[in-house]
């Protein structure tokens, strides 16, 4: 035993564990609240086995309109550009808990059976952070995450996700994702971002685009959560004392939380990202996800490797591997809530 956890145990009977363990752990991904909330913000690939390890993502975007075509007259040519690009490469995460020959033989408690189910959710709660943390650290172009290995947040105009001034391939113009003033949550401060998401999407050519922000996101801060619900699901303006004025943005929006947005690369809460939020246009945002290696269990059995020769111990482990990449910030807008 650890200072801070189990790392190996005793229980009640190891056929029991065994298969009690083998059955939770299929189920882990649902253990884990969070993890489909984050995941629906993201595209996901499924990547095939013996493809290579990384995958890149490309923008290909064409001009807008259409042009007039005379009678007999040839059809004019459009432009095709290629944008920003971005490797996503994939990363493979693993844990393990040793069961002794002493508790496979005698056990004893049961109470730490049910922490050793848990392993389960390691994986995908690793996930769900790394997933999230894109959003915690949209103001930087990297972090330092709590392997202690440094992963690249920016963009494929290597800047960070929520910029000021994010460039474009073919046109010298640029666009700002940043709510103006960086607003806290609330009705103005949502049609301060909607403003943005109108004005400021551009394509490499520098014209304007279209996007359908149904999306807010934000960490799970009891204010600001509030204020989300109120705007989403009051019949009346939460700005009007008049009952009778119809609020217009009564469920426009899917409201996304994520509790663990307001963290440090080691999932310990950060008080500076509680008030954090995002406009979103998902399914265009350009977020991936590609899984390599779905959550997996590694089962021990006597006499295989899972069995160390010198004390007998069985080991029982859990791997995944993935990969997150962004390649620009259209389709986002964001803000840290904290007015500057």
């Amino acid at each position: 035993m650890t200072a801070y956890g189990y790392s190996e145990i005793s229980l009640l009977n190891f056929t029991e564990f065994a298969d009690t363990t083998e059955r939770r752990f299929y189920e882990g991904a649902d253990l884990v609240n969070d993890l489909a909330d984050v995941k629906s913000l993201y595209m996901v690939e499924n990547v095939p086995a013996n493809t290579g390890d990384r995958r890149i993502y490309d923008e290909i975007e064409g001009e807008t309109y259409a042009k007039l075509k005379g009678e007999g007259e040839d059809a004019e040519k459009t432009a095709v550009i290629k944008g920003y690009s971005k490797t996503m490469i994939n990363r493979r995460f693993g844990c393990e808990i040793d069961i002794t020959y002493e508790a496979r033989s005698y056990g004893k408690n049961q109470e730490i059976l049910r922490k050793l189910t848990s392993l389960a959710t390691f994986v995908p709660q690793r996930m769900a952070l790394d997933l999230t943390h894109r959003f915690s650290f949209m103001t930087a172009t990297s972090y330092t995450d709590l392997d202690g290995t440094t992963v690249d947040t920016d963009m494929g105009d290597d800047f960070a996700l929520v910029y000021s001034a994010h460039t474009l391939t073919g046109s010298g113009d640029d666009y700002s994702n940043i709510a103006t003033g960086n607003p806290a949550f609330s009705q103005g401060g949502l049609e301060v971002a909607m403003g943005v998401a109108n004005t400021q999407m551009l394509s490499n050519f520098g014209e304007r685009r279209v996007y359908n922000f149904n999306t807010i996101v934000t960490g799970d801060d009891p204010a600001t959560v509030r204020a989300v619900r109120e705007l989403l699901n009051s019949t009346a303006d939460i700005t009007q004392n008049n009952s009778g004025v119809v609020n217009t943005y009564k469920g426009m929006f899917k409201h996304v939380v994520l509790p663990r947005l307001a963290t440090t690369a080691t999932g310990a809460y950060d008080s500076t990202k509680a008030k954090y939020w995002l406009l979103v246009a998902n399914g265009e945002w350009e977020g991936h996800l590609g899984v390599w290696e779905a959550a997996n269990l590694k089962k021990p059995a006597s006499g295989n490797n899972g069995e160390d020769l010198h004390n007998d111990n069985w080991t029982y482990g859990a791997r995944g591997g993935y990969g997150i990449c962004v390649v620009s910030g259209k389709g986002l807008v964001g803000s840290t809530g904290v007015g500057a």
